[in-house]
């Protein structure tokens, strides 16, 4: 059995740049997280829109996918194309999750530096979050024209756990605790009802790390049982 949350929070701006999206049906379950950059007019769009592209293509998606297979940020450019829209003001980061029940496969993709933190059969959790330099200049859809994720494709045997986050979030995790984060969110969260969790998430996420920082705040938690 699945189960998740997720939540997405403003920060210290007049208008929330993240975009969140989740989708599950009996095959398989889609994770998405789109980080807006802060500095660029229409990068909430940018980010809604690569996040319904994604869902889009990937619920009829083969696993493992590999960074050909993947067409949705060819098509971003395009929709921004016709709308005669720039694409550097359009600017985001992207990470997504994919979990095929069926066959126990799972793929990971990312531009830019919205983390993704995975734990398979509860082996050590891996960490896929690029290092940072010093330039600056993030990695995304829009700034540099970048045409493709980095991806990574896993299976598991009996437990999955994914965490996807933006930056605003997943900065801010460390590595040490992470075992104890994902065992306290399951534990504080599985037993509630469905419609009532990601509330309850969205809540405790606004008291205790909604000021640590002035980005947008999201992410999406799934594990099985």
């Amino acid at each position: 059995m699945f189960y998740h949350i997720l939540t997405s929070i403003i920060g210290a701006h007049a208008c929330k740049q993240d975009a969140v999206k989740y989708f599950e049906d009996e095959e398989r379950i889609i994770a998405v997280v789109a980080d807006g950059l802060g500095s660029k007019r229409k990068s909430a769009y940018g980010a809604r829109l690569i996040c319904n592209l994604i869902v889009e293509e990937l619920r009829t998606a083969r696993l493992p996918v590999q960074p050909s297979d993947i067409g949705s940020p060819h098509r971003w450019y395009g929709y921004l194309d016709k709308k005669n829209w720039k694409h550097d003001d359009c600017s985001t980061t992207c990470s997504y999750a994919i979990i095929d029940k069926g066959t126990r496969q799972v793929s990971v993709g990312q531009i830019g530096d919205s983390p993704v933190f995975i734990c398979i059969d509860n082996k050590p959790i891996v960490e896929i979050k690029p290092q940072k330099d010093f330039s600056n200049v993030t990695d995304c859809l829009g700034g540099k024209a970048i045409t493709s994720f980095a991806t990574y494709n896993y299976s598991y045997s009996s437990t999955i756990k994914v965490l996807v986050t933006s930056d605003g979030i997943g900065d801010e995790l460390d590595s040490s605790t992470l075992d104890a984060l994902f065992s306290y969110l399951i534990s504080k969260y599985q037993n509630f009802s469905r419609k009532s969790r990601s509330r309850r998430f969205t809540k405790e996420m606004k008291a205790t790390i909604g000021q640590v920082n002035h980005d947008d705040k999201s992410a999406i938690y799934i594990w099985s049982t």
